[in-house]
């Protein structure tokens, strides 16, 4: 628990820095959206994915807020969507595609409940070691354990279900934007370029088959890019791609290296805004994508860009 007042410590954030902050969430009950947004509603104005351009280029008194959601869990449709649509707060929604297509858990849904069920992680499945490798590889591992222990994946929950492209369609009827999050969650840096690049581009056009027009908007999976493939999007149709580097957003970051900051549901109000304030920090906070990457703020002092070091995380 938090013992000491932030608010003080937003609120000069808040009148000291341009431009804004864009959230990334995942799973939310319906009473965590509304908490969430009521902590972000009293310091910023939430904007629409197309009103982020204009808000970078020209700021106003108060800073802004994009609400961003990864993964495509079933909760988004039933759980935040309502909430975000009675307060008429817009969003942004990171498909992943297969998941949509076939209604199979994301990989790491799968190797948790199978690490649930038996009550401990199989060897060779701890998920910092999975992140380090393909995708083919995962799933080697993964349904080798599923057949060693006679398990297959049998969880009902909104959290875990991915939403059906029948609900993805619902969501951009109603005014949400929806994004591509890769065809099957895979870590693209652990990929070769072909297979990286197959699954930004193939992410992006059946987003934009099954919407009936282009998808503009993608996500990396967990996190992690290089500006090859950050360029890659661009050039598949995206205007603005995601990261989860964790600071705020002005002018100067490009449309391919777009911050975000991830916010949970079990968070409360004091530790939403102490993470809004230390993000305001350039380089305190830790990428969550689990590189080590020393993000960078794309400003330049003597002809280089200045780093900072990570320091901590929340």
């Amino acid at each position: 628990m938090l013992h000491f007042a932030t608010s003080p410590f937003l609120a000069f954030a808040c009148k000291l820095k341009r431009g804004g902050v864009i959230i990334n969430g995942h799973t939310l009950t319906r009473r965590q959206t509304c908490r969430q947004l009521d902590v972000l509603g009293r310091w910023f104005d939430f904007i629409r994915l197309d009103q982020l351009p204009r808000r970078l280029s020209h700021p106003t008194g108060r800073p802004f807020c994009l609400l961003t959601f990864d993964d495509g869990k079933r909760s988004n449709f039933t759980e935040i969507a309502p909430e975000l649509e009675a307060r008429r707060v817009p969003a942004v929604f990171y498909v992943t595609t297969e998941p949509s297509s076939t209604g199979n858990l994301l990989w790491f849904d799968q190797r948790n409940q199978l690490a649930k069920q038996l009550g401990h992680c199989p060897a060779g499945l701890e998920l910092d070691e999975l992140k380090k490798l393909p995708f083919r590889r995962v799933m080697e591992r993964l349904e080798s354990a599923c057949a060693h222990y006679d398990f297959t994946p049998d969880e009902q929950s909104d959290d875990l279900r991915p939403m059906s492209w029948d609900e993805v369609r619902d969501l951009g009827r109603r005014g949400f934007t929806i994004g591509a999050h890769g065809l099957t969650h895979a870590i693209l840096t652990n990929e070769t370029r072909e297979t990286a690049f197959a699954e930004i581009e193939g992410s992006l056009a059946k987003v934009g088959s099954e919407l009936g027009k282009p998808c503009a908007t993608f996500a990396f999976p967990n996190g992690n890019y290089t500006s090859e493939l950050a360029q890659h999007a661009l050039r598949c149709g995206a205007t603005t791609v995601m990261t989860t580097e964790p600071t705020w957003v002005d002018e100067r970051y490009p449309s391919r290296r777009l911050p975000r900051i991830q916010l949970f549901g079990e968070f409360e109000r004091a530790r939403i805004e102490l993470k809004l304030c230390l993000a305001a920090l350039r380089g305190v906070l830790a990428n969550p994508d689990g590189s080590g990457r020393q993000y960078l703020r794309p400003r330049k002092q003597n002809g280089t860009l200045r780093r900072k070091p990570n320091l901590q995380s929340i």
